[in-house]
């Protein structure tokens, strides 16, 4: 009985949309032609994202098990480019006293500079607070970079991850590295920053 109702309402609708279509033609026409204008560019924006995503997928992608199984320092390269994949001009600068940057670069989108710390570990060993926090600490001093990420193939602790939150540190975790690097998705989109807002 309800499902017939809402079928005679949905009916009544239509008619009485309708017949004020037909009335103020001279108002629904310009709506009508707003609105597919609209909806063009809506699409046209998803189709260009989406094939910008997949030249990325085609120019550098890696697998999760890839990354696992590679070298630590190849690892820190590997990020680099998947930070040059994404506009990003990186430089692999982790060596002995680099006070925790392992790459670095300057994002013309957002007009900043990033510090990255890499940490290639295994599933049982987790990112602790303390290497967030000297992230933290060099960033400005040593490489003047306000934006400030730790990339790893495993997780964060509890205590990590609510000192990032506080001190505004991105987290890539090993959810979010498939997302960037094996998906494609774009690292600005993975960590839900933009240029008003990073």
């Amino acid at each position: 009985m309800a499902w017939a109702l809402t079928l005679l309402a949905l009916a009544w609708l239509g008619t009485f949309a309708w017949r004020l279509s037909i009335t103020y033609w001279y108002l629904v026409l310009p709506a009508l032609a707003v609105t597919a204008f609209g909806a063009d560019r809506y699409w046209r924006s998803l189709w260009a994202a989406e094939q910008e995503r997949r030249r990325r997928v085609a120019s550098y992608s890696l697998t999760f098990e890839q990354m696992r199984d590679m070298h630590w320092r190849d690892f820190e390269v590997a990020v680099m480019y998947l930070m040059r994949c994404d506009g990003i001009d990186a430089e692999h600068t982790g060596k002995t006293g680099d006070f925790s940057g392992d790459v670095t670069g300057y994002d013309p989108a957002l007009d900043e500079r990033w510090m990255v710390q890499v940490k290639h570990y295994n599933p049982n060993n987790r990112v602790r607070s303390d290497d967030v926090q000297k992230v933290s600490g060099a960033a400005w001093p040593i490489y003047q970079a306000r934006m400030k990420l730790v990339v790893t193939t495993s997780g964060y602790t509890r205590d990590a991850r609510a000192f990032s939150a506080k001190a505004g540190v991105h987290l890539i975790d090993k959810t979010a590295l498939i997302r960037w690097a094996t998906d494609g998705v774009h690292l600005h989109e993975v960590l839900g920053i933009t240029a008003d807002s990073p």
